[in-house]
């Protein structure tokens, strides 16, 4: 697995150039001259003469004037690009430490571009970091840049802390989270300007989903992943101007030395030199990939010799060997003596066996020493950390209003419990109905010949059952209505309020129209314990899982929340009732957000199994307690938690969506593990 990461190390640099500046769409300096000079120096750039661009931008910089503070963050950036690309992150940081220098002390604090060139300017100090081994550090600016990306509502930024996660899980070997995290950053980056930019990193993030199933494996879902990611380069290739053809050419040469590699593990060695052989012909030429391309041949050489063609095998290290003068790789050095103690172990020369074997082995121990650091980090606790520790920043900063958060607990804790005695009231009446039917149910018993008379009293209490919800439901919503129709009054004479008394006035508001949905919950419940004919329709599922998720994207990012889809590539089609199961993923998704922590990710999956659907919704929340599972689908149940953020649980939305299920011949579950998260399952069949 030596070569799948430095081949992952080597598209992680080059997306560390290409995210801080796309010179095709970088915002236009202010000064003429110094912008021709980035335009001439983007093509030298491209081409491979990184350190005479370099030259040719600071010689620039130093000599124009006036500079704009857009002329500055464009100068920094560019530096940044190619001080990465040589390996000096000294340097690097140095670049995003005045890139914050300027930022700090401009004059333009109402730029529109200021908030996004921070976060810019934070994630290449924290590229750097990681690169030198500094981990926590770089986590801390990672964390930093992220914040200010939600912050700011800043999707597209938030994709560099998705992506750096990714890398650490991958270089930790935890590839199926890696696969995970790569996947979120590349939908994160679907909110992004399509640019040079991002065109490169989607097309990086899919290959790298592939880098992961291979490590674990799974050849077919990684060819699948690097196919999709040279359909992408193919559809994009010529789309940007001024961009020399080995800006495209050079990732797909990636690519098929990947593919190779899969194709190697399944035996296909014919396909995988052809593969291997075009990838190293590509990325050899000056100005492409020329570290990837050594790394193919190391790779095309074990290849020959696993087939038999030790010679062919043996000229091709020696060309490495020679390419190790002019481009040194610690990594791909120690695969060559590794395959080169191979060579010589088949041709009987101990001495030259023994000489190389040692070589190997000390450079295998000083990457698993460089490593060490990285490898220990707790990864998942360090993010933990974070966030614990910018929710504790935020409450320091709202201390100033606990008053205020004080009387608004005070005004939800009232109307609380003028809403428990409402329920406990109802609850007390349905046991009521119980008990009497149970009695009623023992008379029959022991009255045999009034049968008949007692099954027809059962039928009537049945139906006063469903008679008291819709009373109960009704008396609680009319006052409740007056209640809003009163506080929109007030709120249509705001102007004579205070903030505050608005404020009040909104939540009293609010807690009505809870109290309100409760009401139609109830009277809901009560319609559903009738047997009703549905009338289904052909309906496409894909779309009816994404309409609910754009619905309920806007109550997750409130509490910064993201909502991970993960859908098939097939459209999957259900002969169902559509409004009723639309309810039913509303109510799932919306449970998810409801009892997840701030800032946490809920996936939603679709698959169709056989002649099933099933959708899947997983939160990493706070869980379900063993003993109230069996409970959450009743629908009078006690088991009510409130949210993370203390929204009000009725309890009756589970219990609905498992009627509507059922009705559909189909079936709903659960999974949870206590502080660790929830998962639902909805399965119904295809043809309803």
């Amino acid at each position: 697995m030596i070569k799948t990461t430095h081949t992952l190390q080597i598209l992680a640099l080059f997306f560390v150039l290409a995210s801080c500046s796309d010179q095709k769409h970088r915002p236009v300096a202010t000064n003429a001259q110094l912008d021709s000079v980035f335009r001439v120096a983007d093509r030298l750039s491209d081409s491979g003469m990184k350190k005479e661009s370099l030259a040719l931008v600071t010689s620039a910089y130093k000599t124009f004037s006036p500079l704009s503070l857009t002329d500055h963050i464009n100068y920094f950036s560019y530096c940044n690009i190619i001080y990465n690309k040589n390996r000096e992150y000294s340097r690097s940081i140095g670049m995003a430490d005045s890139m914050m220098s300027v930022l700090d002390n401009t004059t333009e604090t109402k730029h529109p571009e200021i908030t996004k060139w921070r976060i810019v300017a934070y994630n290449m100090k924290a590229d750097a970091l990681f690169a030198k081994g500094m981990y926590n550090d770089a986590y801390n600016y990672y964390n930093i840049a992220q914040i200010l990306a939600v912050n700011n509502q800043d999707s597209c930024s938030m994709r560099t802390y998705s992506y750096s996660l990714a890398m650490t899980l991958y270089r930790q070997q935890r590839y199926q989270q890696s696969a995970q995290r790569f996947a979120e950053a590349y939908y994160q980056a679907g909110a992004c300007p399509e640019d040079f930019n991002n065109f490169y990193f989607r097309q990086e993030m899919l290959d790298n989903i592939g880098l992961c199933y291979n490590a674990v494996g799974k050849y077919d879902s990684a060819l699948y992943y690097y196919r999709k990611a040279m359909e992408y380069l193919n559809a994009s290739t010529g789309k940007f101007e001024n961009k020399l053809p080995n800006v495209y050419e050079a990732p797909k040469a990636v690519v098929y030395g990947n593919m190779a590699e899969v194709y190697m593990h399944q035996g296909r060695f014919d396909s995988a030199k052809v593969l291997y052989e075009h990838s190293i012909n590509i990325n050899l030429q000056k100005g492409y990939t020329n570290s990837d391309a050594i790394v193919n041949q190391v790779k095309l050489a074990d290849l020959y010799f696993k087939t038999g063609d030790v010679q062919l095998s043996k000229i091709t290290l020696d060309r490495v060997k020679a390419e190790l003068d002019t481009l040194p790789d610690s990594q791909v050095e120690m695969l060559w003596n590794k395959l080169m103690w191979k060579y010589s172990e088949h041709t009987r020369d101990s001495l030259k066996a023994y000489r190389h074997l040692r070589l190997y082995t000390l450079l295998n121990e000083n990457y698993i020493s460089a490593n060490k650091a990285l490898m220990e980090t707790d990864l998942d606790m360090r993010v933990k950390d974070l966030e614990k520790q910018y929710r504790i920043n935020l409450l320091i900063e709202d201390k100033k209003q606990q008053k205020t958060y004080l009387t608004i607990v005070t005004i939800l804790a009232v109307m609380s419990v003028v809403i428990l005695f409402l329920i406990l009231r109802n609850a007390y009446r349905s046991k009521q109905n119980i008990k009497l039917l149970t009695n009623l149910n023992n008379t029959v018993n022991e009255q045999k010949r009034k049968l008949e008379v007692a099954l027809e009293e059962l039928k009537v209490q049945e139906k006063d059952k469903t008679r008291i919800l819709n009373s109960v439901a009704h008396d609680v919503m009319n006052p409740i209505a007056a209640i809003v129709s009163l506080t929109d009054i007030l709120l249509y004479e705001q102007d004579n309020y205070t903030a505050e008394q608005l404020e009040v006035i909104n939540l009293i508001k609010e807690a009505s129209n809870n109290s309100i949905n409760l009401s139609k919950d109830i009277l809901e419940a009560a319609e559903n314990t009738i047997n009703k004919t549905l009338t289904k329709e052909r309906t496409d599922i894909n779309q009816l899982v994404a309409r609910s998720v754009e619905l309920l994207c806007f109550g997750a990012q409130s509490k910064k929340q993201t909502i991970v889809p993960h859908m098939p590539s097939q459209t999957v089609y259900a002969n169902i009732y559509k409004d009723k199961m639309r309810r039913v993923i509303n109510n799932i998704l919306g449970n998810a957000i409801k009892f997840s922590h701030e800032g946490s990710k809920i996936d939603i999956t679709l698959t169709q199994e056989g002649g099933n659907v099933h959708i899947a919704v997983r939160d990493y929340g706070i869980g379900i307690p063993e003993q109230n599972k069996a409970h959450v689908f009743d629908m009078f149940t006690d088991v009510k938690l409130p949210g993370t953020s203390g929204e009000v649980a009725h309890g009756l939305g589970l219990s609905i969506s498992l009627q509507i299920v059922r009705a559909h011949n189909g079936d709903i579950w659960l999974e949870s593990e206590l502080g660790k998260g929830t998962t639902f399952h909805i399965v119904f069949p295809v043809g309803g």
